[in-house]
């Protein structure tokens, strides 16, 4: 597990990359784009919403979404096993799998 940072505009991870890694965002913001749909996601720790991305590395798939830095953005990457014991039976893995099907159902035109 690390700390990573990116500034405005780089990429963090790209749609169809497989890659072993877990992004939560510790602070800034985060373009994810699923399919023509693009939405702004960001955490808030005084609320305790944490946002993540990059949760295919679970079942090892390829990302289904591209996420691009807006601005200054720390994020903590983790592997499958680091966020499985420390974060899955958490309010962090439920808000995680929420948020993520929200985006996905929102690019499908389900909602």
């Amino acid at each position: 597990m690390e700390t990573l940072e990116f500034s405005d505009g780089e990429k963090i991870i790209e749609k169809d990359d497989r890659k072993p890694y877990i992004y939560i965002i510790k602070t800034g913001t985060v373009k994810a784009i699923v399919g023509g749909y693009e939405t702004l996601v960001s955490s808030d720790q005084a609320a305790d919403m944490v946002e993540v991305f990059g949760l295919e590395a679970l079942v090892g798939e390829p990302y289904s979404e591209t996420c691009i830095a807006v601005g200054a953005v720390k994020v903590i990457r983790c592997e499958k096993n680091e966020f499985l014991d420390i974060y899955a039976k958490t309010e962090v893995g439920k808000n995680a799998l929420k948020n993520f099907m929200k985006r996905t159902a929102k690019a499908l035109g389900w909602i």
